[in-house]
């Protein structure tokens, strides 16, 4: 298989980063989600639990007027504001382009489908699912105390990732335009949509 960069953009509750790990595995090349937070912490010298809470909270709450929680109820630094996503974002940029100089990757999230848009190695992916199965992994696997929650939960990330996308692409964050494939995740399963993904990567010649 020739170098492949893929990158996963998801709806909350999709999957999505399941089907990415799958993909990585199927390939047997490097994962990037929650790993780039240390990576991002060594290039900006910020605390790794600081980066974390705020791709948590998808950048600044304070930002797309979401409400900011920490996993399901109470707030987040109780009306602490953040001042530096656009430090964070730029260094988080910086080492999405230079993992894909290095070879192939499955990177999640992280407006990486835009970063490297103009990558002619780069299959971008969004994966998305009905609502109500969104409800039941967010409920039943991710661990929100109720339905409602999952609702609510499912609503401010949702918004908050759609925020980030129009600050800092550009664009309209879920736009199939955007993608080389739209998979719906409800429909085939994390295995079968990773199988989809990895099709497509073995069939580029």
């Amino acid at each position: 298989m020739k170098r492949t960069i893929i990158t996963i953009s998801r709806e909350y509750g999709s999957g999505g980063r399941l089907v990415g790990e799958r993909v990585a595995e199927q390939l047997g090349i490097p994962f990037y989600n929650h790993n780039l937070i240390d990576m991002v912490a060594q290039e900006t010298g910020m605390a790794a639990d600081y980066i974390s809470n705020w791709e948590e909270q998808v950048a600044s709450p304070r930002l797309w007027g979401v409400p900011a929680m920490t996993g399901f109820g109470g707030s987040l630094f109780d009306g602490y504001y953040y001042s530096n996503e656009d430090r964070m974002f730029a260094a988080q940029s910086k080492i999405i382009l230079n993992i894909a100089e290095e070879g192939s990757a499955v990177i999640v999230g992280r407006c990486a489908d835009y970063l490297l848009r103009d990558n002619p190695d780069t299959i971008r992916v969004f994966v998305f699912a009905e609502e109500k199965q969104r409800i039941e992994r967010i409920w039943k696997t991710y661990g929100a105390p109720s339905r409602e929650e999952a609702v609510k939960y499912l609503r401010a990330v949702d918004k908050g990732r759609a925020a980030y996308v129009r600050k800092y692409a550009d664009r309209d964050w879920g736009d199939m335009r955007n993608y080389h494939l739209i998979l719906d995740s409800g429909r085939f399963g994390v295995d079968g949509a990773a199988a989809i993904i990895v099709l497509a990567a073995e069939s580029r010649s």
